[in-house]
């Protein structure tokens, strides 16, 4: 059993490691220039006569020189491209997030686009090493393969400048975060029934933490990656326990320290050794050195929010990209209304409670995006009539009396951070309207007429 325990563990780190690794892509180019190149220079492929006049290499010596350009130029491109990559990153932290160049270089796009270069380059090192000028065969189509790999590194540089162009645009950025965060709402939370009033779920009767529960210490240091409720829900079944984590996904845990609590269905008896629960953690709770898109949802708001208080700094004084990036956390916050937020519990086959595990709430979603908003541009009107935008499609959107509850508390104070910070008397008016508008969408009211 521990044997095969480890075998998990081991698969689960990889499967981690291989989503992360920005080297995979092109150390698999790699691999495959070599094992193509000798595959077509051992097949002895000789090209038809009637191809020769636009596919001849011109001889031994010829066919080494063209290859051996197209070694030194898909070189040459590759570390011209590298260092384009590095500017962007450079820019993209500075300007934005510290935390956007892990995600570009994430990207599949651009990871297939520096291996078609690697590919290119030692697949024509290849074929000089296979051509000899004593030699009476040359392997013609495997040098003409090279020379057709030249003009596809000449697309892929095209390809790879537009990209870099497009990438670069805040409007670009903010799609893409709103994109990857809006999947992971998908696989991450429930999605309510169209008769489901209730967005939060609801409290259980064993769900707190009794005075017998034994905690499950972490052996490593780490951020929560994945957590697989349906696997821990086996084991609890299995072992006639329950479990309760109380790190959530994207979040920080101490080696030493406890992520979880185990105890049994039945008081009187003694919850199995930590070692044993510890290792079927290891493999249903998966622990990583960075947080990604995939599946947590709040390193988006965090992405987010880092774009709206960089643009905000003094340093940037930028409230349009402020405001945009608001607008793109609107739509997000927007989308969770329909999905159930809040503590998750795991039932098994015969309805009992095994596994609780820990979700944001709606009003821990809120709360991230707006308080360091408006703590950082406490004096910004413009800032402050986003936020009421927002405030007010939260409302008419809201699902039940405890996100309209949430919305009051978050209006109030961005009420009693703005309402005496407009310098003139219109912005006092502009913004006061915004926050009567959003109390007439709490209250269920049409909006007054422009």
């Amino acid at each position: 059993m521990t044997r095969r325990l480890h075998l998990k563990t081991l698969a689960a780190r990889l499967e981690i490691a291989l989503a992360n690794a920005v080297w995979l892509v092109p150390v698999l180019a790699a691999v495959s220039g070599l094992i193509i190149a000798k595959g077509l220079t051992e097949a002895k492929i000789s090209l038809p006569k009637a191809f020769g006049i636009l596919l001849s290499t011109g001889g031994a010596v010829g066919a080494r020189d063209l290859v051996r350009t197209v070694a030194t130029t898909s070189l040459t491109v590759a570390t011209l491209v590298f260092s384009i990559a590095m500017v962007v990153l450079q820019l993209a932290s500075s300007q934005y997030s510290p935390r956007l160049p892990g995600q570009f270089l994430r990207n599949r796009g651009t990871q297939v686009i520096i291996g078609t270069f690697i590919f290119t380059f030692v697949y024509s090192l290849a074929i000089v090493r296979a051509i000899r000028a004593s030699q009476e065969f040359v392997p013609s189509f495997a040098v003409t393969v090279a020379f057709l790999l030249i003009l596809c590194c000449v697309v892929a540089l095209i390809i790879f400048i537009h990209h870099v162009v497009q990438s670069i645009r805040v409007e670009s950025i903010l799609a893409y975060i709103e994109g990857k965060t809006g999947k992971a709402i998908e696989r991450t939370f429930e999605k309510l029934e169209e008769n489901d009033r209730d967005n939060e779920e609801k409290g259980h009767a064993d769900a707190a933490i009794p005075e017998h529960a034994a905690p499950i210490l972490i052996e490593e240091s780490g951020i929560v990656r994945r957590i697989d409720g349906n696997d821990l829900v086996r084991f609890a079944r299995r072992r006639g326990l329950v479990l309760r984590l109380v790190k959530k996904l994207g979040q920080h845990v101490a080696a030493g320290t406890a992520i979880g609590w185990a105890w049994s269905e039945d008081p009187d008896s003694r919850a199995p050794p930590a070692e044993d629960v510890r290792d079927e953690l290891s493999v249903a709770v998966q622990l990583s050195g960075d947080r990604t898109l995939k599946d947590d949802v709040e390193f988006g708001f965090v992405q987010l929010v880092d774009i709206a208080l960089r643009a905000l700094s003094p340093a940037i004084n930028d409230p349009t990209t402020a405001c945009n990036a608001i607008r793109s956390l609107e739509i997000l916050l927007v989308k969770l209304t329909g999905f159930r937020l809040g503590d998750r519990f795991f039932f098994d086959e015969d309805e009992r409670l095994r596994v609780i595990v820990p979700q944001p709430t709606f009003a821990d979603l809120l709360d991230r995006v707006i308080t360091p908003i408006r703590q950082a541009a406490p004096d910004d009107t413009s800032v402050a009539l986003c936020l009421c935008e927002l405030l007010t499609d939260l409302a008419r959107a809201a699902r039940n009396e405890g996100q309209c509850e949430t919305l009051r508390e978050q209006l109030q104070r961005v009420r009693q951070a703005y309402g005496e910070g407009a310098q003139q008397d219109v912005d006092a008016e502009r913004l006061e309207a915004s926050l009567v508008e959003v109390e007439l969408a709490l209250s269920g009211r049409k909006p007054r007429s422009p």
